[in-house]
């Protein structure tokens, strides 16, 4: 009895193991990946390609003549694998992309001014600024900060401006 309960349960953890290696995955899922990676896999090869013809161009293994027509039609093999990659995402974000772009520019053009109270805030620090760049040394005639006791460049005693 034992001995059979022994097997029941063997053959039981055997099937749920095997399980997954005799079902079939979903096709659709498995062939959409498999182009997907051989059309970037086609994209990488066509960079790698464009990216030797460079070295070899700089190098001068390649003519002028010769390097342009490769070069030509390297850049299409890569265009043409970067338009199937797009058809084949079907989901049109690029397009989604865009025009969210597109809103955004839009938006910024037509965006408000800025606050008064902000606009005059940084008038009166840029005038502050400019007052403060006025105040120079009586004895050496080096700049100084408004609240310096001593002048940076001769150590001088600063006479505050009455205002």
């Amino acid at each position: 009895m034992e001995l059979v309960l022994a097997a029941i349960i063997v053959i039981g953890i055997i099937a749920f193991i095997a399980y997954p290696l005799f079902t079939a995955p979903p096709e659709e899922i498995g062939e959409a990946s498999d182009a997907l990676d051989g059309l970037s896999a086609q994209r990488d090869s066509a960079y790698d390609a464009i990216r030797d013809l460079d070295f070899d161009f700089q190098l001068g293994k390649l003519s002028q003549s010769d390097y342009a027509a490769l070069r030509e039609r390297y850049k299409t093999r890569a265009a043409l694998a970067l338009q199937q990659i797009d058809a084949l995402d079907g989901n049109g974000n690029g397009a989604k992309i865009e025009d969210q772009v597109a809103q955004l520019r839009a938006a910024k053009r037509t965006a408000p001014p800025a606050d008064d109270a902000v606009e005059r805030e940084i008038a009166r620090l840029r005038a502050s600024k400019n007052a403060a760049a006025g105040l120079r040394c009586a004895k050496c005639g080096a700049p100084y900060h408004a609240g310096d006791a001593f002048c940076a460049k001769c150590g001088s005693p600063l006479k505050p401006k009455d205002g």
